[in-house]
């Protein structure tokens, strides 16, 4: 497969702004099948903004974003927004969004050592559980582009 046929997500000259600040510009990277990417900088300086523009989540003010056809993405963000009021239990929770099976489930439940709290409620998470079980539901259905921002964010 030659490089080209490789890209999973391209950036050419991509920016998003906000009102009238630019939050990240002239942003160009690919990502290839394999490879690992790591954003790196100071606080406000745009990785956030920069992954969700490669995920397709951030409308881009100027350059254009291409994925390659029926990506398998997974992501754990940031932050979550939850109602925490909600009694949903982690196997329900990984399986919300995509349909993923049984054995997928526990395969990625076992690969985070959080196999344990597959009958618990969210609500009922430790912070560094939650973490966990977040990277266990992104990598469940063996995407091919992955991204973690900030995965050990209050993980013991």
């Amino acid at each position: 497969m030659s490089k080209k046929e490789n890209v999973l997500v391209k950036l050419t000259n991509a920016g998003v702004r906000k009102n009238r600040n630019w939050l990240v510009r002239g942003i160009t990277m690919s990502v290839h099948s394999g490879e690992i990417v790591t954003l790196i900088g100071p606080n406000g300086s745009g990785k956030t903004t920069t992954a969700k523009m490669a995920l397709g989540l951030l409308g881009l003010n100027e350059g254009t974003t291409s994925r390659k056809n029926n990506i398998r993405i997974g992501y754990v963000p940031q932050k979550l927004q939850i109602d925490w009021t909600v009694p949903i239990k982690v196997k329900r929770f990984i399986s919300l969004t995509q349909k993923v099976s049984d054995k997928e489930i526990e395969f990625a439940l076992s690969l985070t050592n959080t196999s344990h709290l597959s009958d618990k409620e969210i609500r009922v998470l430790s912070g560094g559980e939650l973490q966990r079980v977040m990277v266990a539901r992104a990598i469940a259905l063996s995407p091919e582009f992955l991204v973690l921002d900030e995965p050990v964010q209050g993980v013991d």
